[in-house]
């Protein structure tokens, strides 16, 4: 049986995140591009996310999930802001989906020892493609 112990995976937060992304670029956290400790912690990250689970102090200093979610959103195509960018959570949710569906398939694929293309490359296709069809028509503003 296939088992990973998760105390002995240390860290994935947000100064690791800041650390990888400053060293090599926003492509550093595509998931084919991820050590396979970050792989494994980002996608137990995103399974509590998406299971609505909040966080829990005792799995570490923040979750590096969010920001590689909201980071490839970006990336993608998501409209930016002044101050961040536009995203309804819908959209965020799908996002977050197909980025943990793209996270397990590449675990998949490493324990079979299988190279089955770039899942990085998919990945942000299905982001830009994702972000085009959830564009929110323009707001008006609000009457003061």
């Amino acid at each position: 049986m296939l088992r990973v112990e998760k105390t002995t995976l240390g860290t994935f937060g947000e100064p690791e995140l800041a650390g990888l992304i400053n060293s090599r670029g926003w492509k550093s956290v595509l998931p084919d591009a991820l050590d396979d400790q970050h792989l494994l912690l980002v996608s137990e990250q995103l399974r509590d996310l998406l299971a609505g689970k909040g966080w829990d102090d005792n799995q570490g200093p923040g979750s590096a999930a969010l920001p590689i979610s909201l980071l490839l959103l970006s990336e993608a195509g998501a409209e930016r802001l002044s101050k961040g960018f536009d995203v309804a959570m819908s959209t965020l949710h799908e996002a977050m989906t197909l980025l943990s569906i793209t996270i397990d398939r590449e675990i998949v694929s490493r324990i079979l020892h299988r190279k089955d293309g770039p899942t990085g490359a998919e990945l942000m296709e299905s982001l830009r493609v994702l972000t085009q069809n959830n564009v929110e028509p323009a707001r008006s503003p609000r009457p003061a």
